[in-house]
């Protein structure tokens, strides 16, 4: 089993209020984004599995396309998506392709 530390600041998605507060806007369930949606309901959320890991690819995608339309401070809603987008590609690029990969977040 490998491990993926992810170094310091360890708090990359921001404090527990304002996770509750992005993460229940309503406009994620409108676009599609269903499980980035349950931080700050459900913390941690994980994606187990390339399949999941791939769903996460698909949140992402619409976190960035839909980005303008989200009313939240434009720094905190960058911030979180740029921290979403490294721990994935940090993932993808460190993950061996016959593993099954486990990324928790929250």
């Amino acid at each position: 089993m490998h491990y993926i530390e992810v170094p310091a600041p360890y708090f990359l998605f921001g404090t527990q209020r304002t996770s509750e507060e992005f993460w229940s806007l309503p406009e994620w369930k409108l676009m599609g984004v269903t499980a980035l949606a349950e931080l700050g309901h459900t913390d941690p959320i994980y994606f187990i599995g390339w399949e999941m890991v791939g769903e996460l690819a698909n949140e992402i995608r619409l976190f960035q396309e839909h980005f303008k339309e989200i009313e939240f401070d434009a720094d905190t809603k960058s911030s979180l998506l740029a921290h979403l987008v490294y721990c994935y590609n940090l993932l993808m690029s460190m993950a061996p392709q016959d593993s099954s990969p486990e990324l928790t977040i929250g």
